[in-house]
């Protein structure tokens, strides 16, 4: 396995590329930031993105699948609240002709007037089907509550109202919006005999693509109020979603904060399994979360219970997460289930194509995705128990939904 090559062209992306050993195959991650963050009209990033691969100019989107398929491999999109993305699976030797149409579709996409259409419909059928969802639903109010006033209080999927309004000149102003240079981070990890020669195909796919800055918009909202947010929708399940202030994933406490996170509610050893579902019988389920994010970092906590157990659940959640006791013992075993896991997710060429990519899109620097498991490592007791001190502690916003 050699070193991780980067360089950034004249027109400001970053291409990635490092070399692996095995049986040819070849993995390649392209980030577009901006995401939700700076879309004129909710949803049209998510669209955007999805019709990248449905033709362009010189292919068809038949031609383009066919391109990595017969290779074994896949073309696939998607968005996130931070980025959109470009994945890629294929084998060395169909590396040459997967690129050049990635090129075009980069240079040349048409945005297909039908298949906006088709995937207009499928996206409001999401938006409803993630209505229905106890959790999902009470998440999307959480948002609303937690970073209101600013894009992140929305789904990438946007809202039926502004997904309708959604038309193909739309689409192709956010493209021509999203098409510039520093907006570009190409991570390529693969069996390659010769590294520099791949970073040099990449040169040419990509160097064509117009110059123009890009800067994260900023916004900061930390959670100064508790509030409680009571919604009623048909069911049988009480749902309470709690947010907490977190650190900034460029904090130094960002990896303790990780180690918290684990404590609190990554699997049958967590704080809340342990109390509010073993011992006090409330839960259905019951988790924490913590998405690294560029702005308002938050740290998740969630129950689903019985809707006559909803409210002393919620007065228990908020017990544990900000003052339920833990060991040095609860420290050392998070850590040892954030490295396993890290290393596990780290098996695939395509994870490892991700995560240095995902790194530096964020503007953490690659070199992150290496240091990360010493740094859980070194994380100590006294920290993630400031973390409670620091964050935690402080006010919180909470969402319970029951029939």
């Amino acid at each position: 396995m050699g070193e991780v090559l980067k360089e950034v062209l004249p027109n400001g992306v970053t291409l990635l590329v490092k070399p692996t050993e095995g049986a040819g195959i070849v993995a390649l991650n392209v980030f577009i930031r901006g995401g939700i963050t700076d879309e004129d009209l909710p949803g049209v990033t998510n669209l955007t993105t999805y019709l990248l691969i449905k033709g362009s100019k010189n292919f068809s989107k038949e031609e383009i699948s066919s391109a990595f398929e017969d290779f074994g491999g896949s073309i696939a999109t998607s968005t996130a609240d931070e980025y959109g993305e470009i994945e890629i699976l294929t084998k060395v030797e169909g590396l040459e002709k997967g690129l050049t149409v990635l090129r075009d579709i980069l240079l040349n996409p048409l945005f297909p007037e039908e298949d906006l259409e088709r995937e207009k419909k499928n996206v409001l059928t999401a938006i409803k089907s993630k209505k229905e969802n106890p959790f999902k639903f009470a998440y999307s109010e959480l948002k609303k509550l937690t970073f209101e006033g600013t894009p992140y209080e929305r789904d990438t999927l946007g809202d039926e109202e502004s997904v309708k309004k959604i038309t193909a000149s739309e689409v192709k102003k956010r493209w021509n919006q999203l098409l510039k240079g520093r907006r570009f981070v190409v991570s390529l990890v693969g069996d390659l005999e010769n590294p520099k020669e791949t970073l040099k195909l990449l040169k040419e796919t990509f160097g064509e693509i117009p110059e123009g800055d890009f800067k994260y918009p900023n916004y900061e909202r930390e959670i100064k109020n508790s509030q409680l947010k009571v919604l009623e929708r048909e069911g049988s399940q009480a749902t309470v979603l709690c947010a907490f202030n977190a650190p900034h994933c460029k904090s130094e406490y960002y990896p303790a904060g990780k180690v918290f996170n684990a404590v609190l509610g990554d699997g049958f050893t967590s704080l809340l399994f342990r109390e509010l579902r073993e011992k006090r019988g409330y839960a259905y389920a019951t988790t924490s979360f913590y998405p690294t994010k560029v702005n308002m970092p938050r740290l998740f906590a969630y129950i689903g219970t019985s809707p006559q157990k909803a409210e002393k659940a919620l007065e228990d959640l908020l017990k544990v997460t900000q003052e339920f006791p833990f060991t040095e013992e609860d420290v050392e075993i998070a850590k040892r289930k954030i490295i396993g896991d890290w290393l596990i997710d780290h098996q695939t060429r395509l994870r490892q194509s991700w995560y240095l990519g995902w790194f530096e899109t964020l503007g953490l620097g690659f070199e992150k995705d290496f240091k990360f498991t010493q740094l859980i490592k070194d994380v100590t007791f006294k920290e993630v128990l400031e973390i409670r001190e620091k964050f935690i502690d402080h006010q919180h916003q909470c969402v319970l939904v029951r029939p």
